[in-house]
This record gives C-alpha cells, sequence and structure tokens, in this order.
C-alpha cells in the first residue's frame, strides 16, 4: 500500500493560491498623537527583520539548521532541518520561500513578556503571503522568528494598531472577546478530531485548511480499510506556545501551533511504502506501520463581540512534516 500516494495532494496542504482569491492585508491603523506605547520602535523593526533573514539566508544556502539560534529558534530550526533533510532527498518543493519584505507588521504594546511581533510579508511566486511570529522572551534576549504560517486564500486578516502605539497582548482565558483564545482554540481542535459533521463547523468561517485535513483523512482511512489495515490521526495543541494579541477594533489574532500525527497501518504481513524523499526522515525500519509527524501553526481570527454575522475565521495556516517514525 503506496501511503504518500494517497495522502500527496490532501495531506500536504498545498500552498498554490486560488485566482482570484488573494487574501487582504488591511494598512496598519495610525497612532494617535502622544501614544506611543509600543514595546519596539519602528528603527528596531528595520534592524530584526535583516538580521533574521540573514541568518535564515545562511542556514538555507549551507541546509545547515545548526546555524539557526541567534535570531531564529522555535520551531523553525526543526521544521527547517526537515525541509533541509527533503530537499537533500530530492523533494525540491520541500524548503519553503519565505519572503523577507513585510508589507505589514504589528508588535505588542510595552508592558507583557514574551513580547510579540507580527509580519505579513510579500506573496512569494505561486503563494499567499505569509504571516510570521516573534518573541521576546525577556528584555535582555533579541527578538526570535519563532513560526510561520501562509495566509488562507481568500482570508483577510483584521486591523491592527500600528507599530507606534502597539497592540495589547491577551490572555487564553481572557474575557476582552468571546469566544475566548483558549476557547476558540480548544473548539477548533474538537473540530478537527470530529471532522466536517462536528457541531462546531457552523460555529467558524469555512476554511481550506480543514478542508484539506478533512479530505487526507477520506483518503487515508479508505486505503487503509482496503489493505485490511487502519489509519488514525491524533492533534494536539501547545498551550505554553499559543499566543493572542488584540485587534484594532476590539477582537484578537489567536496564534496556535498544534501538532498531528498521522499513523498508518497495514496488515497480512504487508509492508508500509512512502515515498523517496519521505525515506530520508524515516526512524527507524519500515514494516507493517509508519507514522507521520506534523508540527503546525493555526492563526485564527476572532471578531470584535457584536461584529455583525462574524464568526472566528482561520486566517493562515500551515502544516510542516517534522518526523517520520516507523511505528
Amino acid at each position: 500500500m503506496r501511503r504518500h500516494a494517497a495522502a500527496a495532494g490532501a495531506i500536504a496542504l498545498g500552498l498554490v493560491v486560488l485566482a482570484g482569491c488573494t487574501p487582504d492585508v488591511p494598512p496598519a491603523v495610525p497612532a494617535p498623537d502622544a501614544a506611543e506605547t509600543s514595546a519596539i520602535t519602528q528603527t528596531q523593526v528595520d534592524r530584526i527583520v535583516p538580521a533574521t533573514f540573514e541568518e535564515l539566508a545562511a542556514a538555507d544556502e549551507a541546509k545547515d539548521a545548526d546555524l539557526l539560534g541567534e535570531r531564529v529558534g522555535g520551531v523553525v530550526p526543526r521544521v527547517r532541518a526537515a525541509q533541509y533533510t527533503l530537499a537533500e532527498a530530492g523533494d525540491k518543493a520541500a524548503l519553503e520561500t519565505i519572503p523577507s519584505t513585510m508589507q505589514a507588521v504589528y508588535v505588542s504594546a510595552e508592558g507583557v513578556f514574551p513580547r510579540m511581533m507580527v509580519g505579513v510579508s510579500e506573496a512569494p511566486e505561486d503563494s499567499t503571503p505569509v504571516v510570521l511570529l516573534w518573541l521576546q522572551e525577556d528584555v535582555d534576549s533579541e527578538y526570535q522568528l519563532q513560526d510561520w504560517a501562509h495566509m488562507v486564500p481568500g482570508a483577510t486578516l483584521p486591523a491592527m494598531p500600528g507599530v507606534a502605539v502597539g497592540s495589547s497582548q491577551l490572555a487564553l482565558d481572557s474575557d476582552a472577546v468571546s469566544p475566548s483564545p483558549q476557547q476558540v482554540v480548544d473548539d477548533y481542535l474538537t473540530l478537527l478530531d470530529e471532522g466536517a459533521k462536528s457541531d462546531l463547523a457552523d460555529e467558524f468561517a469555512p476554511d481550506t485548511f480543514r478542508d484539506r485535513l478533512f479530505a487526507a483523512r477520506k483518503v487515508l482511512n479508505t486505503a487503509a480499510k482496503k489493505g485490511d489495515g487502519s489509519y488514525v490521526d491524533t492533534i494536539t495543541s501547545r498551550a505554553e506556545d499559543t499566543y493572542a494579541i488584540a485587534t484594532a477594533d476590539g477582537g484578537a489574532l489567536v496564534f496556535a501551533p498544534i501538532v498531528v500525527r498521522s499513523s498508518l497501518r497495514v496488515k497480512g504481513g504487508a509492508t508500509v511504502s512512502i515515498s523517496d524523499a519521505d525515506k530520508s526522515l524515516v526512524s527507524g525500519k519500515l514494516k507493517d506501520r509508519v507514522t507521520h509527524t506534523y508540527r503546525d501553526l493555526v492563526v485564527i481570527h476572532v471578531p470584535a463581540e457584536g461584529a455583525e454575522d462574524a464568526k472566528p475565521a482561520v486566517v493562515a495556516a500551515d502544516h510542516h512534516l517534522i518526523r517520520v517514525e516507523a511505528k
């Protein structure tokens, strides 16, 4: 049974832009006079972004994730290491292009650590803009790129305060928005677990991330049954790495990393088969089962309370393969 052949078009959650559905990135809301409360200045932003991409470019050129760590941290070294391995194994599309030019940057207001900086890149060729998250752990630390996700085709980012003012960071249990950041993440993961027929499906705006995850699940379940086997995916959140920041109109952007483990098992003495590129990531010897682990980022816009006909919406999401195990 060829697991990869079944999953290639579905579980990879491709990043091709749909014609006529280019995401919208509104300009930042300007600061009122004498209201500069941001944690950092535009001058600092103009230093942080190039320094980040210089480090990333050096690692990309050498295909060596060990060169990351000063300006690029979080999950990025792990994701990039897997992409380097896949690229060297022949998967030319594995190494994602992340533009270094930002069309918008949003930052958190002073007072709360870790501090956030969010960038929205120009759109790469044949793809959508990338939403990037930087964090500063404490006053003595540099801002580090932690994660990124391409915008969902057709999505619209909410208006955000400009760099001079900054946005308030929200606790995950904050009642400033309804549902709270934690509740919206919990509900979305429940929706992913339960599938398209979940009662929560109508509580969120449509998005292609879950559509493709559900499509992949259907394809792989069908493939597994044909081989008298089984398929299961498990989806978990990382609350300690989840952050929320207020929008200009009183809503929120929630940055929610999730882990997806897709496990396929066959019976009758059969051996699972995966792509040659994926084999470069395999831990152990492939026999009757294989598990692909993905580290994803989902960015959810929670509308301001009272917004007419508004539902929480996934505005950016990526599906990053980080590990393949023979178990």
